[in-house]
């Protein structure tokens, strides 16, 4: 067949991929794929959104993906089309062709609000491999009727380990009920070793105040096989609710013998991330190797725990608190022992500050999420106003990284350090003499507002310094300590 005939097809095949004969628009549909006519993907595209026959639609699929080059740009753009039946086959072709790049052009097409737009879209962006798409498949979690969220499910499934930390995240009680138990659901359907890391996640929402939350949470760690999730698995064994005690007891019957999980061998390697807690006069930080045991309601409880432990005793340093006693008779090190066991990872005493005197406490959170603890000495009358402000120098403490309380307090090397580059950059600039001095002494100024805690801008009242926020109300800083969850003392 000539270039010519072939050319006269394919303009007759476009035509009659709209004829109102089926029989003429399905084999229009396979000459075209058949054929890989490019020039006709415009065409297949658009008729994608208002063919009527679903097994000619598969057609027009089949057709584009044999063309994929000139596709995909025509899918993509048709992802904004006002008719859902055009959004819908669009995710549908792409997601067998599975391109991580796709994975931006369909994030707002995981909330569409035509479900079976979003639910394609969903299986779209799992097929991209991107954990871009995790936290946007999250915010659906707990949609529509069962078969839409069991859609959602088996999206997420696709990823394997790249989502669970979204999902994780979402077991936490200030979600709504039905986003918890879809989370829990879906961890469990991902399965061992991917949704591993949520176990310690998964056991605390055992104890959740919604019953299907409880017995969703139980169910999943019942389908994880891992000897940490057995583990959890048994700890739920004598639970007050009969219906999660009933299933415990059927899964621990499933079990075959094996050990207690072990804390993780001790290396060299640091622990990235972690947690803060204060009580009066101290700061405890304790490390970690992920953000999801950081977030657990577990890892923060007993950091608290170790504070006010710390806070009672305050001649023990680091070595003497991994030695003391918590109430239930475990020492430190062994607390620490056992919930690195049941969650698998490496947790450490990162680090322990101290503040004598009359001191004020808090955690606060870095614009990173992050918590940052603040001890703050200070003298002043107590009552409502000097708790008032000592509350917004805290703040001031956590968020603006101050260095030093006053100018006096910043070391002479630093204050020379500051000014030779200051000078090298007025030299840099071509600024002499007295202007020279003059950008100098300002550069040394702003180092002051920058480090310096009396002279920075008060995040509270931004109108005036700190030094001015105190000012006349008879009370004086004496100090401070700030501790984030990535500090090791």
């Amino acid at each position: 067949m000539s270039n010519t005939t072939i050319l006269d097809d394919v303009t007759t095949a476009i035509v009659l991929l709209g004829d109102a004969d089926e029989e003429l628009r399905l084999r229009a549909a396979v000459d075209l794929g058949t054929w890989q006519a490019a020039e006709a993907a415009p065409a297949l595209v658009a008729r994608l959104g208002i063919e009527p026959s679903h097994a000619i639609r598969e057609t027009l699929s089949w057709a584009l993906l044999r063309m994929p080059a000139a596709a995909r740009p025509l899918l993509r753009a048709a992802l904004g089309e006002p008719d859902w039946l055009a959004r819908m086959q669009a995710c549908h072709v792409l997601s067998k062709l599975g391109d991580r790049d796709d994975a931006a052009a369909l994030l707002p097409l995981i909330a569409d609000p035509v479900d079976a737009v979003a639910s394609r879209a969903w299986w779209a962006a799992g097929q991209t491999g991107s954990p871009t798409v995790t936290d946007a498949l999250a915010a659906q979690l707990g949609r529509g009727d069962s078969e839409l969220r069991n859609s959602l499910s088996i999206a997420f499934e696709e990823l394997r380990d790249l989502g669970v930390v979204a999902l994780a995240r979402r077991l936490r009680r200030d979600e709504a009920a039905g986003v918890r138990e879809h989370a829990a659901d879906t961890l469990g359907l991902i399965g061992s070793p991917y949704a591993d890391p949520a176990i310690l996640l998964l056991r605390e929402a055992t104890d959740d105040p919604d019953p299907m939350v409880r017995f969703a949470a139980l169910n999943a760690l019942g389908q994880l096989d891992s000897p940490r999730a057995r583990a959890a698995v048994r700890a739920v064994s004598d639970a007050n609710d009969p219906r999660l005690r009933r299933l415990a007891e059927r899964l621990v019957r499933r079990h075959r013998p094996e050990p207690a999980p072990i804390a993780p061998e001790p290396t060299d390697r640091p622990l990235p991330v972690g947690v803060v807690a204060a009580a009066p006069g101290v700061l405890v930080g304790l490390a970690c190797e992920s953000g999801l045991l950081a977030e657990s309601r577990t890892l923060p409880a007993l950091a608290g725990r170790i504070a006010t432990l710390a806070a009672a005793d305050p001649d023990l340093d680091r070595a003497g608190l991994l030695a003391a006693a918590l109430p239930d008779g475990s020492t430190v090190r062994e607390a620490l022992a056992a919930l690195s066991a049941r969650a698998g990872e490496r947790i450490g005493l990162a680090a322990v500050e101290r503040l004598d005197g009359t001191v004020a406490h808090a955690v606060h959170t870095a614009a990173d999420g992050s918590p940052v603890g603040v001890l703050l000495g200070h003298t002043g009358s107590p009552g409502p106003d000097t708790d008032r402000i000592v509350a917004k120098v805290l703040l001031q403490v956590a968020l603006c990284r101050a260095r030093y309380l006053a100018s006096g307090d910043v070391p002479a090397h630093v204050w020379r350090d500051v000014r030779e580059a200051a000078q090298d950059r007025a030299a840099a600039d071509g600024l002499t003499g007295a202007l020279g001095e003059r950008a100098v002494a300002g550069a040394v100024a702003d180092y002051a507002v920058r480090n310096v805690l009396l002279q920075q801008v008060s995040i509270t009242d931004p109108g005036v310094t700190i030094d001015a926020l105190l000012y006349g109300r008879g009370i004086r800083i004496t100090g401070f300590r700030r501790l984030t969850a990535g500090d090791r003392r």
